[in-house]
C-alpha cells in the first residue's frame, strides 16, 4: 500500500467496526477490551488500517513507569498505567526528578456520580532519584495517598502505550465509556515539530445508551512545584471563546490548559488528589488567586443515543532555562563538585516562547500531527521482516528522547564555537541514577536513532566534541555531569573521565555512523570532522607505550599503569595489560580511521593504519588466542593474567560489522569464540549472557570484598544486543535473534520496564530484575536490529525502501 493511500485510511478507521482474532473493536474504542496483558499481540487499533503490534498492560501488571508524554527538549510528564500522573521534568526539575506526583487528572460526571479516572491503589514511589544521598540535592516530597473518598474510580483501566502516544480504556459502572489517547508531537524527521511542547490528551466518549446522556468532564494539572519558580505568584488569566482554557505565567515557568471541542468550558484550581473537590465538577471548580500554580478545566458535554464525541484538552507549556544543578532554584552545587549553578536556555524556547501561542497551533495542525504520528508508526508495524515484539519495541524505545535530551541555545555559558544554527544538544545519561550529559560510551550505545532520524541533532553534537576535545587528542567523556564531580546537567563543564582505553573507539564510531547515512557527495562533513578522529586515532596507539611490547601489543593493551578503565568498569583484578575487548575495540578505531583516511584523501595515514592492523592482528593471536576464545587480558611484565570467558570480547566485530568495514580478527576465531560464549555466557542465563564465566562453563567465583564487582550473572541489555548481532552477522540469524528476544521479553514482558530502560539486569534464573539504572537511552541500541536482520551495514534501513527512510517519509506527511 502507499504512504498516500495508508495515510487515507488512517483517519477513517478510528471509529470503524473491525475483527481481531474473533474478538470486535467497539465502535469508539481505541483497542480491543479482552486483549491478554503481558505479552506481544498484534491486533486492530484506532487510527491505523492494518495491525499494530504491542504490549497490554492492566493497572495491576508491574509497569515500573508509564509512558512519558513529551518531545525533544521539552521534558516529560509520565502517565502511569494506573491513570495517574508521575515524574515530571517539563519544569526543569531534572535531578532529582519531580515526583512521582501520583496525582489523578481526568474525571468524568454523569447524573449523580463522578468517577475520578485512576487507580487510587496503585501509588508510585520515587526510585533512587539521588535522594539516597541527602547531601548532594535537596529531597523534594513524593506523592501520597489519596483522598478519593464520595467518588467512584474505574473497576479496570486498560493501557496501550505506543510512544509517543498513550492509549487507555477506563471500565466504569456508567452510562458513558471514555477512553483516553494522550500523545505529544514527536516526528522523526522533522525536529521542529517535535521540539513542540505540548501534550494533547484526547478523550473518547460513547454514550453505551438509547437515551440521551449529559455530564461533564474534567482535566486537573498542578503546574509548577514550589521549587521550580522563584515565587509562587502567578498570572492567571481565562482564554477567551474561540480557545477557551486557561492560562498561567509565573517567572520560570508558564502553561495553559486549553480545550477542543466542548462548547461550555469553566476554569479553576487545581482539583488535586480530594475526591470532594472531583465530586462537585458538574457545578463548580476550586477558587485560585495569583498564589496557585495548579489548574483544572471543566467542559459540559450532552450526547445524543449512541453518539460518540471526542473532547481535547491541550496542555503547553514554556520554562524557558534549565539550572545545570538539576533543578530551577538550586543555588549551589553539590557538596565536594566543582563549578557553580548555570542557566541554558532550552532551544524549544526559541521556537515555542509562548504557551497559549503554542497551544493555537496545536489547534490548528492537531489533527494532522496525529495523523503523521500513527502514520510513520504503522511504517514500523506493518514491516513483516521483523518479527512482532520488535516492532512494538522499536517505537517504544524511543521515549528516550524526551527522557533523557536536552538542546541548549548558543551564547553564555556555552562556548564561542558553538554556532546558532546549532545549538548544542546531549543526552542525559540516566537522570535518576548517573545524570551527566553525552558520556561517550552511552551515545556510542544508544545514538544511532538520532543520526538516523534528527542529523541537525547529531551534527549539533558532533561539533561538541570537536570543540571539547583535548589538545593531546583525547576525546572529551561528558560535557558535564556526575562522575566528573560537575554539575549534573551543564553542557559546558567537560572531563576527560577514567575509561581511557575506550572513548577512542566511542568517537570514531559516532562520527562514523553520522558519514555512513548523511555526509554530502562532496564530503564536506567528513572534511571538517576527520581530523579529530585521527587526532583520537593517534592518542589511542599512544597510550601505552611499554618499551618490551611490539606496536602490536601496546595497541591491543590498556594505558600505561594500566590507568583508567574501559566501558566494563569491573575487572578482576583490575584491566591488565593485553586485553582481547579493548584489542577488537581498537582494531575496529582503526578500521574506521582508515576507512575515513583513504575519504580525506590521506593516504600517508591510511598506510600507517593498515599496518598497525597487520600489527594488532598478529599479537592478538600471539598473546591472547588460547584455542577457543580470547584471554580476558594478559600482562606478561607481572604474570597478572585472567583467563575468564569475557562474553562481550567480540565487540569489536560488532563495530567491523555493522560499519561495512574490512575484516578485523580471523572468521575462524570469530566462529570459534562466538561458540565458546555460547556453551559459557549464554548458557549461564535466562535471558542474556553473563559477562564473565570460567572456561568449563562455570560461574566465576564471587569477587572479593571490597571489589568494584556487577555480579556474577549480570549483564548490560545493550551489549545483549551487540552480541546477539555478532552471532547474526556470522551465520548464526535464528541463534541471535532469539538471543536478542529473550532480552527484552524479560524487560518489557515480564519486568515492566517499558518506559524506564535499565542499565544492568540480573541474568541468572531467579528474578532478572535491574541492578542499576533508569531511562537508559543506551538501549536505543535496538535500533540497530534491523540492519543487522537483513545483513547490512547500518546505512541499510536508509536507503529507499527501507525502514529508517519509509518512517521519515510518514512522519513527513509522505512528501
Amino acid at each position: 500500500m502507499s504512504i498516500s493511500s495508508t495515510r487515507s485510511l488512517l483517519v477513517l478507521s478510528l471509529f470503524l467496526m473491525d475483527a481481531v482474532n474473533g474478538q470486535a473493536v467497539v465502535k469508539g474504542e481505541l483497542f480491543p477490551s479482552n486483549l491478554p496483558c503481558r505479552e506481544w499481540l498484534q491486533f486492530e487499533a484506532a487510527g491505523f488500517s492494518k495491525p499494530v503490534c504491542g504490549v497490554i498492560y492492566n493497572q495491576d501488571d508491574p509497569v515500573t513507569n508509564g509512558l512519558a508524554l513529551g518531545g525533544i527538549d521539552t521534558g516529560c510528564l509520565d502517565l502511569e498505567t494506573s491513570g495517574l500522573l508521575g515524574y515530571c521534568t517539563i519544569f526543569n526539575s531534572h535531578v532529582p526528578r519531580r515526583g512521582p506526583m501520583n496525582l489523578p487528572f481526568l474525571g468524568v460526571s454523569v447524573g449523580e456520580t463522578t468517577w475520578v479516572l485512576c487507580d487510587p491503589k496503585q501509588i508510585k514511589q520515587g526510585w533512587g532519584d539521588y535522594q539516597v544521598n541527602p547531601k548532594r540535592v535537596p529531597i523534594f516530597p513524593v506523592g501520597g495517598a489519596l483522598d478519593l473518598g464520595g467518588v467512584k474510580t474505574p473497576k479496570a483501566i486498560r493501557y496501550w502505550g505506543h510512544y509517543p502516544v498513550a492509549d487507555l480504556e477506563y471500565e466504569i459502572e456508567a452510562p458513558v465509556g471514555v477512553a483516553l489517547r494522550a500523545w505529544a508531537p514527536f516526528l522523526p524527521g522533522d525536529t521542529l515539530s517535535s521540539i513542540l511542547p505540548a501534550t494533547v490528551f484526547e478523550v473518547r466518549l460513547r454514550n453505551r445508551t438509547s437515551e440521551p446522556c449529559q455530564g461533564t468532564l474534567a482535566f486537573s494539572f498542578p503546574g509548577p512545584a514550589t521549587w521550580e519558580v522563584q515565587h509562587m505568584q502567578f498570572d492567571r488569566r481565562e482564554l477567551g471563546e474561540a480557545l477557551p482554557g486557561i492560562s498561567v505565567r509565573g517567572d520560570l515557568a508558564s502553561y495553559s490548559v486549553t480545550v477542543l471541542g466542548a462548547e461550555k468550558v469553566r476554569s479553576g484550581g487545581e482539583l488535586g488528589s480530594t475526591g470532594s473537590a472531583w465530586e462537585q465538577i458538574a457545578t463548580r471548580l476550586p477558587d485560585a488567586d495569583g498564589s496557585h500554580a495548579g489548574s483544572s478545566v471543566a467542559a459540559d458535554f450532552a450526547l445524543k443515543p449512541s453518539e460518540n464525541r471526542v473532547i481535547r484538552f491541550v496542555l503547553t507549556w514554556c520554562a524557558p532555562e534549565w539550572n545545570g544543578v538539576g533543578f530551577p532554584t538550586a543555588t549551589a552545587v553539590p557538596e565536594k563538585y566543582s563549578g557553580e549553578p548555570r542557566a541554558f536556555k532550552h532551544m524549544y524556547a526559541k521556537f515555542y516562547p509562548d504557551p497559549v501561542e503554542t497551544a493555537k497551533r496545536v489547534a490548528e495542525s492537531h489533527e494532522s500531527l496525529l495523523m503523521r504520528i500513527l502514520a510513520w508508526q504503522a511504517e514500523v508495524y506493518t514491516d513483516e521482516s521483523l518479527p512482532v515484539w520488535l516492532r512494538d519495541s522499536l517505537v517504544n524505545v524511543l521515549y528516550l528522547f524526551t527522557e533523557d535530551s536536552l538542546w541548549a541555545q548558543a551564547g553564555h555559558p556555552l562556548p564561542d564555537w558553538v554556532r546558532a544554527e546549532d545549538g548544542l544538544f546531549g543526552m542525559n545519561e540516566c537522570p535518576r541514577g548517573c545524570p551527566q550529559i553525552e558520556c561517550i560510551p552511552c551515545s556510542f550505545y544508544g545514538s544511532l536513532p538520532i543520526a538516523y532520524f534528527f542529523p541537525d541533532l547529531a551534527l549539533s553534537t558532533l561539533r561538541g566534541y570537536q570543540g571539547f576535545q583535548y589538545e593531546d587528542g583525547a576525546p572529551v567523556w561528558v560535557f558535564g555531569g556526575c562522575t566528573g564531580s560537575t554539575p549534573y546537567i551543564d553542557f559546558a563543564s567537560p572531563t576527560r573521565g577514567y575509561q581511557f582505553a575506550t572513548n577512542g573507539i566511542s568517537l570514531a564510531s559516532l562520527v562514523d555512523q553520522f558519514l555512513m547515512v548523511h555526509d554530502t557527495p562532496d564530503r564536506k562533513v567528513l572534511a571538517e570532522l576527520y581530523p579529530m578522529v585521527k587526532k583520537s586515532m593517534l592518542r589511542t596507539v599512544g597510550l601505552r607505550t611499554t618499551p618490551e611490547y611490539t606496536i602490536g601489543e601496546r595497541i591491543l593493551s590498556m594505558p600505561d599503569k594500566n590507568e583508567g578503565s574501559e566501558w566494563f568498569e569491573a575487572a578482576e583484578p583490575g584491566w591488565s595489560g593485553m586485553t582481547a575487548h579493548v584489542g577488537s575495540l581498537h582494531l575496529a578505531e582503526l578500521r574506521i580511521a582508515e576507512r575515513m583516511a583513504k575519504g580525506a584523501g590521506d593516504t600517508e595515514f591510511a598506510a600507517q593504519c593498515a599496518e598497525w592492523i597487520a600489527a594488532a592482528r598478529e599479537a592478538m593471536e600471539k598473546r591472547l588466542w588460547t584455542g577457543s576464545h580470547y584471554l580476558n587480558f594478559f600482562e606478561p611484565e607481572t604474570g597478572i593474567k585472567s583467563e575468564y570467558v569475557f562474553g562481550y570480547q567480540l565487540d569489536g566485530e560488532w563495530v567491523i560489522d555493522h560499519h561495512g568495514l574490512e575484516e578485523g580478527l580471523p572468521q575462524d576465531r570469530v566462529n570459534t569464540t562466538l561458540a565458546t560464549i555460547k556453551r559459557c555466557n549464554v548458557a549461564l542465563s535466562r535471558h542474556g549472557a553473563v559477562n564473565y564465566a570460567n572456561p568449563d562453563g562455570t560461574p566465576r567465583p564471587q569477587a572479593k570484598a571490597g571489589t568494584w564487582d556487577y555480579g556474577r550473572f549480570s549483564y548490560f541489555p545493550p551489549e545483549a544486543l551487540m552480541l546477539a548481532m555478532t552471532y547474526m552477522y556470522n551465520g548464526e540469524m535464528e541463534f541471535g535473534l532469539e538471543l536478542a528476544r529473550k532480552t527484552w521479553h524479560n524487560l518489557i514482558c515480564v519486568q515492566g520496564y517499558t518506559w524506564d530502560m535499565p542499565n544492568i539486569l540480573r541474568g541468572d534464573v531467579d528474578t532478572g530484575e535491574r541492578t542499576f539504572g533508569n531511562d537508559y537511552y543506551q538501549d536505543m541500541m535496538l535500533w540497530s536490529l534491523p540492519a543487522a536482520i537483513r545483513e547490512q551495514d547500518l546505512s541499510g534501513p536508509c536507503q529507499d525502501g527501507g525502514l529508517v527512510a519509509r518512517v521519515m517519509n510518514a512522519a513527513r506527511g509522505g512528501e
